[in-house]
């Protein structure tokens, strides 16, 4: 199995099993996704036959708790479940963990809430982090409206969720810090209008289009923030900040999608033994740095213990500057390989824009390390 095991000794038997399990339907499913690659990159969207595939394997119910059916992985478990997706093709990847991720918001909700939107076996959970929506307090939940941008897996999820700035008369609310609050919504697909709007030149596959919703009433019950509120299960996965939680997993595709860029360039250039070298080596020392970063963020999980401000920078730092040497390396790779690293077809050229695309999400660009310097200074 492919992937970042870092910690692997504290995962469970039955956790052992899941995951092969997992990988098992994953490299299943690896000639359909070969063989839809094209398709996806040119209807910027998951064909309806991966998309299929992942929901019917379980690879969208990694983080869901199992109290809803979920199979609640580790941290190093799933990462390396992202791992192995991201290195068959990188929308694939991205596709995986985003899906898998929004499991996490199961945690946060009323029993009877989450059991409604997360315990269908094809539940899937699409949605935005930007605070672009307003929901205005009315009886029994909120009205909501807003658009917002790069909802990723908008073409096959059940359920969409996204942050609003909450209101009441029409004026904003403010928390006990005097900040705005903000929750987020979760939207059946019924009220949600998708706007075709991903144009990109990597991770086209994601399908990572605008959602907009227009006066729709959201329950209580069906709202959430991942910032303030207190999870309300157990398990040690669901200790970690949100923060760790797309850092890790945005990282471990990345290295997913080196490692398939370091493969199909070895198809077209046999020759470059010192590039090749050179990139491996990378990907090792990236690979063993995720996983001293797992393990420090677990332990911590496992012990109760929340992880402090200098470490948080630190995992915040590491997964930064691995994602930008990754995209550096697989760019030169593609330099090398000559046409096969540009023709649009070719799949080293979709891993390199791929990489491209993933080292410029918010929770990875290179953008984040002077202030998470300072902080380790």
């Amino acid at each position: 199995m492919r992937g970042t095991r870092a910690g692997a000794r504290e995962l469970s038997v039955s956790e052992e099993t899941v995951l092969r399990q997992l990988s098992g339907a994953l490299q299943a499913l690896a000639p359909l996704i070969a063989a839809h690659a094209h398709e996806s990159n040119v209807h910027a969207a998951l064909s309806p036959a991966i998309a299929r595939g992942l929901i019917q394997a379980g690879l969208f119910r990694l983080w869901i708790p199992r109290a809803y059916g979920g199979h609640e992985l580790s941290l190093a478990g799933a990462l390396s479940i992202y791992e192995t997706a991201g290195a068959l093709d990188g929308s694939v990847g991205w596709a995986v963990m985003i899906g898998a991720g929004a499991g996490l918001f199961a945690a946060y909700l009323e029993p009877a809430a989450a059991r409604e939107l997360f315990g269908p076996p094809d539940a899937v959970i699409a949605g935005s982090g930007a605070a672009d929506g307003t929901a205005e307090r009315v009886r029994g939940g909120y009205r909501a409206s807003g658009r917002w941008r790069y909802a990723s897996g908008a073409d096959y999820a059940t359920t969409f969720t996204a942050n609003c700035i909450v209101t009441q008369g029409g004026l904003p609310v403010h928390d006990a810090q005097g900040q705005r609050l903000v929750r987020a919504m979760a939207f059946p697909r019924a009220h949600v209008r998708v706007h075709r709007t991903w144009r990109v030149s990597g991770m086209r596959g994601t399908g990572s289009h605008d959602m907009e919703v227009a006066e729709a009433f959201v329950p209580e019950a069906h709202t959430f923030s991942v910032f303030t509120d207190s999870p309300r299960e157990p398990g040690a996965l669901y200790r970690l900040p949100f923060g760790v939680l797309t850092e890790l997993p945005v990282t471990a595709v990345a290295l997913g999608i080196a490692a398939h860029a370091l493969e199909e360039f070895t198809a077209v250039d046999a020759v470059s033994v010192t590039a090749r070298g050179d990139s491996a080596a990378l990907l090792q020392q990236a690979r063993a740095s995720v996983g001293a970063l797992t393990q420090l963020a677990w332990n911590r999980a496992i012990h109760a213990a929340p992880l402090d401000a200098g470490e948080l920078a630190r995992i915040s730092t590491g997964c930064a500057l691995i994602v930008q040497r990754l995209r550096r390396s697989v760019a030169e790779l593609a330099h090398l390989a000559g046409m096969a690293g540009i023709r649009e077809d070719e799949p080293l050229s979709r891993a390199t824009r791929d990489l491209t695309a993933l080292a410029a999400h918010g929770s990875v660009s290179a953008r984040r390390l002077p202030e998470d310097g300072k902080q380790l200074l």
